[in-house]
């Protein structure tokens, strides 16, 4: 049986908050909301590695387009970019088996989804994990050799769940918001 990843209890209501900040109709403090999930991934990411990271590197990803273009309160920019710099460094470069990451596809793709994302791998026994593969991909996938498109459920949740995961995505994150990992 598939492993969740690890998140909060109440993941929806944060993955609720921040499509309506990421759309731009969020009613409440976007920066409390941003630094909050900021301040979270920092403590997480310091942790033991089978902590909630992905999901508030996600997070953040999901803020990005705020801190990046809708006029953030002072230092919230600054915060946000240091939580992702800590984490893109997670992975101290290291390698992996996988030829293939959630990741490596376009970034705004993930984020289209991310509400069913995060609610497939809160519960994986209960979906199809195959529809976690990046659909418009696949072909390309393939076409590497890495066999992406015949992955089983639980080699998808494995590439969810790799500790290069949540380093990818606070790299994508950062490029996002024009820094870099330094």
């Amino acid at each position: 049986m598939s492993k969740a990843l690890p998140m909060p209890a109440n993941w929806a209501s944060l993955c609720s908050d921040w499509e309506e900040i990421r759309h731009g109709y969020h009613a409440g403090d976007k920066d409390a909301t941003v630094r909050d999930c900021a301040r979270r991934l920092d403590a997480t990411v310091t942790g033991p590695q089978d902590g909630p990271v992905l999901f508030w590197t996600l997070g953040l990803l999901a803020l990005a387009p705020y801190v990046a273009f809708g006029s953030p309160g002072p230092g919230v920019e600054d915060e946000v970019t240091a939580a992702l710099r800590r984490t893109a460094r997670r992975d101290g470069g290291g390698s992996c088996t996988h030829r293939w990451h959630p990741y490596d596809v376009d970034v705004d793709d993930v984020l289209e989804d991310l509400p069913t994302v995060l609610e497939m791998l809160n519960s994986p026994a209960g979906h199809a994990m195959d529809a976690l593969l990046p659909a418009d991909h696949l072909d390309e996938l393939d076409d590497d050799g890495a066999g992406s498109a015949d992955l089983s459920g639980p080699e998808v949740l494995d590439r969810w769940q790799c500790p290069r995961t949540a380093p990818g995505f606070a790299r994508a994150a950062l490029d996002y918001l024009g820094a870099t990992v330094g």
